[in-house]
């Protein structure tokens, strides 16, 4: 079993800032982006060996943490059943496939098989 960190997810109180923080203050890459025009924006920024998603209309709950898995359904057989899983392996609109589970302090961590370049 090789868990991968991939990305941190950030939900940002004001976009505009966050966005000008990562990309002008940090000076990370905006490696893609979506959104605008009255649309819910988004962007992933890359510092070179991690990655960052902020995006405004996000889930209220979504996960913080996504780990790159290969086999999505293999990782999932191997939790043990319980109510740490909040989502079952099940398609996302941005072109993965994950599981999300709960820690104990109520952290949510997405275990996500990556396809492409679009991925976030």
């Amino acid at each position: 079993m090789s868990d991968r960190f991939h990305h941190l997810f950030i939900r940002p109180e004001d976009f505009k800032r966050s966005l000008e923080f990562y990309r002008d203050v940090l000076g990370w890459q905006v490696t893609d982006s979506w959104g605008g025009d009255g649309e819910d924006r988004g962007a992933i920024l890359s510092g070179g060996g991690m990655k960052v998603v902020i995006s405004e209309g996000a889930m209220e709950d979504a996960p913080q943490v996504h780990l790159d898995i290969h086999d999505i359904e293999a990782r999932f057989r191997k939790l043990p059943p319980g109510t740490h899983v909040v989502r079952p392996p099940e398609d996302t609109h941005w072109g993965t496939r994950w599981f999300v589970v709960r820690d104990p302090d109520g952290n949510l961590i997405a275990f996500e098989e990556i396809h492409g370049r679009g991925s976030r």
